[in-house]
Formats: structure tokens, sequence, C-alpha cells
């Protein structure tokens, strides 16, 4: 997805926000039930070193592995209800599925020796489903409703990332290696802070920041010797969205 286009297509959402009265907007705390949201953003990837699992050195490729992802993007959707009670006033939960992609073109060999160059090309993803529960502090302003939640779920985390070396001695060993393997399954969670606009009696707009984790990866390097080592990846990001609800 070219990355121009969707940083246009979160700025026009935000635009229509500015552009939009609000004064006939019932009360946020009165707009209980249920909704579905659709969102984009950009996805920052944290840069990070691979090791391998045993602690020590990968046979030819050294003490480790560094991947500097590029800026993604993020999308996703939701159903979620909001309550109305008294006792779970301001109170919403949500069954949410995202997908974030992160291109990889940079990246470092620890600790290697026999090579003057390395190149990385490929990509870093996650499709997640995820249970959220957020809280609207509904008493600040009926036009502008902070909010906070956490989520919890599974997701796909795959790199398809290749490394290429090129020997400037008689080095003898593999010089391509596919970083990956098949997709893992993970544990994930996610931090949200963010903001509702109310845009009319069924439609929302929301601004958020999210922190998102798979904090125990294990990714196979593989090489063209077929030789597999085992890696453990810290998979880490940060998520700036905007999005629209829909309320039924």
């Amino acid at each position: 997805m070219n990355r121009v286009k969707l940083t246009g297509i979160v700025t026009g959402i935000a635009l229509a926000a500015a552009l939009t009265t609000t004064a006939n907007a019932q009360s946020y705390d009165e707009r209980d039930g249920y909704y579905i949201s659709a969102f984009t953003g950009l996805n920052f990837q944290n840069a990070a070193t691979s090791t391998p699992s045993n602690g020590g050195s990968a046979a030819n490729i050294g003490t480790g592995i560094n991947l500097s992802p590029d800026n993604g993007f993020v999308l996703g959707g939701s159903i979620g209800y909001k309550f109305s009670s008294n006792s779970f006033a301001g109170l919403r939960i949500e069954l949410e599925a995202s997908y974030r992609e992160n291109d990889v073109v940079t990246g470092q060999l620890v600790s290697l020796t026999g090579a003057d160059a390395t190149t990385f090309g490929g990509d870093t993803s996650s499709l997640a489903v995820m249970a959220n529960i957020l809280y609207d502090f509904d008493d600040v302003s009926d036009s502008f409703i902070p909010y906070i939640g956490v989520g919890a779920g599974l997701a796909g985390v795959e790199s398809d990332v290749t490394i290429e070396r090129n020997f400037t001695d008689l080095f003898v060993g593999p010089n391509s290696f596919q970083f990956g393997g098949a997709t893992r399954t993970e544990l994930v969670y996610q931090g949200i802070v963010g903001v509702t606009i109310p845009l009319s009696d069924r439609f929302d707009l929301f601004i958020d920041g999210r922190y998102y984790s798979a904090p125990g990866v294990d990714f196979d390097l593989v090489d063209n010797l077929t030789a597999t080592t085992t890696f453990d990846t810290k998979y880490n990001n940060y998520q700036v969205q905007a999005g629209i609800r829909l309320r039924f």
C-alpha cells in the first residue's frame, strides 16, 4: 500500500472531523449499544536484535541479526458494545481484527567476519484477533471524549526477510538466508489512548495511539545449505490511526 496515499486517507478523516459540526449530536453517554468501526493508520515497528535461542552464535551468521523496519501501515475493524447502566457507564467492549506490515530494507549482522556487504529485503507482518476493554471519559465534553483501553488476543506473526552476503576473502559458507519460516501464532497485547469526536447521532470519528506487542516470537534462519537456527525476536509496535465508528 502506498504510504503517501495512506497518510492522505488518515489526514482526510481528521479534516472531515474538523469541518463537521457536532451541535446536534446527542450526549455521548446516551449513545449506548452496538457499533462497528473501521480504521487505518501508520505502524512503527521497533528495531530489535534477534539472537540465537541457545544463547550462542549461529553458524556463519554471527551472534545476532539487527532488522531496521521502515514505517508501515495498519488497518482493521471491530464490533463492539457500549454499556449504559450506572454500574458500567463509560465501559465498552470490542472484538477487533487488525493487520500491520512493515518493509525491511536495512539491517546488520552482529559479530560477523568474512563479509563486506549484506543486503536485506522483505517484510514483517502480523494479523491479530483481539478482545478490547475501553473506558470513555463521558463527562469531559459531548464533542471531545477521551478514552483509554487494553486488549489481548492471538496473532499470526510473520517474517519474510531475505539476507544476502558478499564475501571479501576465502571464507566458506552459505551466502543466502531466509529469516522467518512458518507463521508463528503468538499471544499479543495492546494499550490504547485516544479520543472520540461525535459527528452525528450515529457516526463518530476516533483517533488513537496504540502500543502493540508479541513479546516472545521465535523465527527460523534457514540458509541455502538448508541448515536451520532458531532466533528469539521481539516484535513491538507503535500505531497512530484514525477511524469511523457506526452505532446502531
